[in-house]
């Protein structure tokens, strides 16, 4: 029994010194300061920050900065990470002091990695056949390897007018695959036009500027009417071959089998 509880206690105290930096105290009058403020990186470049612990009431011995990857060089309470190549997604670097009451105070990073979209293609869902005005229509985006999906807006065009804006819900930080779609009810002057989306990283003030963007291919769109004008219809098969038929000639071949 008595062993047992003397090894309840090393567990607890192993527990707490190797979670101790991950939480911060509440009576903290200062906390750390990173600079910059945010960090943006691009997946597999350098990236570098400076910490200072805090400016008074501490010491160089009572902080120091948690991180998985890099290296940090620490003079007194100010301590700069540094990494060749980040290649981790969803890493977390954490500044602390720990002041007179015992409390420790920190600052958590805002570190964002990004990816920009590998591609980006337009296409319509589940329909290869002839199309028809005023009939609904779907408009299918697909964005491939892209991260972080949720910092991602994508737009539809038909020509240079924007349809719709959408985003992902998804809360991944590693690269994913992201569908977009948008329903299209093509009217008889869309004949001819080309639709075609655009995938944005939007990553904020500390992103590269302008934002990242990647357009898929274009898409014509080619409408075969359900009749035309002096009893004949034109119908059109991709944008070289026309078929004419003449209903008075339908008519009277109808009416000589009859």
């Amino acid at each position: 029994m008595f062993f047992h509880f003397i090894l309840l206690v090393a567990s607890s105290v192993t527990f707490l010194c190797t979670h101790y930096v991950s939480s911060c105290g509440s009576s903290c009058t200062e906390y750390p300061v990173f600079t910059p403020s945010a960090l943006v990186v691009k997946y597999g470049d350098p990236a570098n920050v400076t910490c200072v612990a805090c400016q008074k009431d501490c010491s160089g011995d009572a902080s120091g900065l948690e991180h998985a990857v890099g290296k940090v060089t620490q003079n007194g309470t100010t301590m700069l990470w540094t990494v060749d190549r980040l290649i981790e997604w969803g890493i977390s670097v954490m500044c602390y002091h720990n002041n007179d009451a015992g409390d420790q105070c920190c600052s958590t990073l805002d570190l964002s990695i990004y990816q920009s979209p590998e591609s980006v293609s337009i296409s319509f869902v589940n329909h290869t056949e002839m199309m028809f005005e005023n009939q609904q229509y779907t408009l299918q985006c697909s964005v491939q390897n892209v991260a972080p999906v949720q910092s991602l807006t994508v737009t539809f065009y038909r020509g240079n007018t924007a349809l719709g804006h959408l985003q992902s819900n998804s809360e991944q930080k590693k690269p994913v695959n992201e569908t977009f779609t948008l329903n299209i009810t093509p009217r008889r002057e869309d004949n001819g036009a080309q639709y075609w989306c655009e995938a944005k990283l939007e990553l904020g003030p500390a992103g590269p500027q302008p934002p990242p963007v990647v357009t898929s291919e274009k898409l014509k769109l080619t409408l075969q009417p359900f009749g035309g004008r002096n009893g004949q219809a034109t119908w059109k098969r991709g944008s070289s071959r026309r078929f004419i038929f003449h209903f008075m000639c339908l008519k009277i071949l109808f009416s000589a089998l009859m």
